[in-house]
């Protein structure tokens, strides 16, 4: 049977005698249909380091070929159907999805699962390499990412969650087809995988679907370390690069993860704390002129969370911009937060979350994450109702429960050393 939330929008589930989970919501008013493969399998997994960069690799060899289509008449076929078609590798997933016309629905269905059993031929794979050993030389001109890349690294050393998505130029160069031929084997597993689907569709239909297509999938190993994580000590990695113009600073700190009781309220100080307009970052900060950027927020994983902040500015400005960094979050945790920005907040975030609930993609994406985080399905209404319900004391309480000053990690790439920076 259907469950039915509050504001009557309607959520189905079935899952597989193999494991496979399938979330769904209709929106009757719409003429297209958004339908993904969620796997549950990102660079948080991958933990050989000799397969560094494996989750995203494979989400590229899956469009080079099935065992029944080459890469052409995938290319072909999704086109034939006017589909959107893409993919995305995280840290803790992977997702493969297209957004088509209703009537196309069974096709794309078809057509997904289908390229859920790959071939990953030795030969396709010896001429992807190149193409992810470019992207990762890509990543590493661009000075933000370098920096962001660098601080996962840094923050979370040894943990799976340091583990780079685009993995090493020597991870990628030694890796062996086999390994990744395993590395699928086990994560891609029937129990390991969700099928989203969010827009114009029956549901009986999409069941039958999936039991023609997907119930001869084995089941295999679901396993993944959600072990809470905090650096020892506070740690400043700076990156000295004489050549750049700019200074970029991380500041990153433990937080709370995505199940905690107190994620909404945490959400809600990151937002208060430094988003992209009216917050106390942007107001005393980029508003005044002292950096090119300046924005906080909450990164929140399985088992564990940060706190972000960041900046972008000018050398002889960077060691005031990271001082008034420190001093805003100081004020945040000693003076806390105020009625009136603490409902900004909540309009800002409830906005967002009824704009992006118009989206057959936005729906198709929060299905999967819900079943993940979950267990269950989590309608619009009743994620606002979990918004308005934080007061100012549940979002100081968020903060106070972690040791943000002492357990800092700042990463910085600029022209300054450490001395110059941090004086």
């Amino acid at each position: 049977m259907p469950e039915t939330a509050a504001n009557d929008t309607v959520f189905h589930t079935y899952r597989l005698k193999n494991g496979l989970q399938i979330v769904g919501q209709p929106m009757p008013d719409f003429e297209s249909v958004s339908v993904s493969y969620y796997v549950r399998t990102g660079s948080r997994d991958e933990q050989d380091a000799t397969i560094a960069g494996v989750s995203h690799f494979l989400e590229h060899m899956v469009f080079k070929g099935t065992k029944t289509l080459d890469w052409q008449q995938i290319t072909l076929e999704f086109n034939k159907i006017g589909a959107e078609l893409n993919a995305f590798t995280s840290h803790e997933s992977t997702t493969y999805y297209a957004r088509v016309l209703g009537e196309y629905l069974e096709r794309a269905v078809a057509l997904l699962s289908d390229m859920m059993y790959p071939r990953l031929a030795q030969d396709d794979f010896e001429t992807e390499k190149e193409v992810i050993i470019n992207e990762i030389a890509r990543s590493e001109d661009q000075p933000y990412s370098f920096t962001y890349r660098r601080m996962m690294h840094t923050y979370f050393g040894d943990h799976p969650l340091g583990h780079d998505v685009l993995g090493s130029r020597e991870s990628i160069h030694t890796m062996k087809v086999e390994q990744m031929r395993d590395y699928w084997q086990r994560r891609y597993a029937a129990n390991n995988m969700i099928l989203s689907v969010a827009g114009k569709f029956d549901w009986n239909h999409i069941v039958e679907l999936a039991e023609r297509y997907c119930s001869n999938w084995p089941t295999g190993n679901a396993e993944r370390n959600v072990s809470h994580y905090e650096p020892l000590r506070p740690i400043n990695d700076i990156v000295v690069d004489k050549k750049l113009k700019q200074q970029i600073l991380i500041l990153a700190m433990p937080a709370v993860d995505i199940v905690d009781p107190d994620y909404y309220a945490a959400v809600l100080a990151g937002s208060i704390l430094g988003d992209n307009d009216g917050s106390r970052l942007y107001w005393n900060i980029h508003q005044k002129g002292l950096a090119e950027s300046a924005s906080a927020g909450l990164w929140a994983m399985q088992g564990t969370g940060i706190m972000i902040m960041e900046a972008n500015s000018t050398p002889e400005g960077a060691p005031h911009v990271l001082k008034l960094l420190r001093a805003e979050l100081d004020s945040l945790l000693t003076d806390g937060v105020h009625e009136d920005e603490l409902r900004r907040a909540k309009d800002k975030w409830i906005s967002s979350l009824v704009l992006s609930s118009e989206s057959t993609f936005a729906r198709m994406r929060s299905l999967a994450s819900d079943w993940v985080t979950e267990g269950r399905l989590v309608s619009i209404d009743e994620e606002v109702e979990r918004i308005e319900r934080v007061t100012c004391e549940d979002v100081m309480r968020s903060l106070h429960r972690f040791p943000m000053r002492d357990k800092q990690v700042l990463t910085a790439l600029g022209p300054l050393s450490e001395q110059e920076l941090v004086a």
